[in-house]
């Protein structure tokens, strides 16, 4: 996991959120993108630089679940937006 990893929005992307979980708009696209999340990460996570450990670590203190299948929840979605072209990280040294 790449916990000191801040993800943000690329250019012509939008992103709401929905009742399933999160809404990804490519106005380069154009094209849709469902990402059924919940409540466990919301829109503005793209955009309050916070760190991708900092997100495991509020939705491990708000639920009783293993970190390590939180961490590999997270990566998995951040790297399957990251190939959508949807997102990009920016790692903090």
């Amino acid at each position: 996991m790449l916990s000191e990893t801040i993800y943000h929005l690329r250019d012509g992307v939008q992103v709401r959120k929905e009742k399933f979980g999160l809404l990804f708009y490519n106005y380069r696209g154009p094209r849709l993108y469902f990402v059924p999340t919940e409540d466990l990460l919301d829109p503005d996570f793209f955009t309050s630089c916070r760190k991708a450990g900092e997100l495991v670590d509020s939705i491990e203190a708000a639920n009783a679940w293993p970190r390590s299948w939180i961490e590999n929840w997270v990566d998995r979605i951040m790297i399957t937006l990251e190939q959508k072209g949807l997102i990009y990280g920016q790692s903090i040294c």
